[in-house]
């Protein structure tokens, strides 16, 4: 039996739609809902943290350029927009623990 290739497994669309399942349950743990506004600033989240992670030197140079300053500050509400929610859904969860323990 011959290996399916990857991008012959794209082009049958089951990749695809198996990450937006595994993208959606990401951002619904992460920041306690998936909408689609929120699946969005996390795919951008997760794919520029991963690109300062792997090659720091690019994004710190794209991000120097005046042109992408716009981009930059953009990218900098969705992180901390991100963080907000992240904080909002851990801690709704820390009171919903405490209310069971208490019961």
């Amino acid at each position: 039996m011959q290996k399916e290739s990857v991008l012959s497994f794209m082009e049958t669309n089951k990749l695809v739609p198996e990450l937006d399942g595994l993208l959606s349950k990401f951002t619904e743990l992460l920041t306690g809902d998936a909408t689609e506004e929120q699946v969005e600033m996390v795919k951008i989240w997760c794919l520029y943290n991963h690109m300062l992670k792997v090659m720091p030197p690019l994004v710190k140079h794209w991000s120097s350029m005046e042109e992408h300053q716009e981009a930059k500050k953009k990218i900098r509400e969705i992180f901390e927009e991100i963080q907000r929610l992240n904080e909002e859904n851990k801690k709704q969860i820390r009171e919903h623990q405490s209310t069971l323990n208490q019961g």
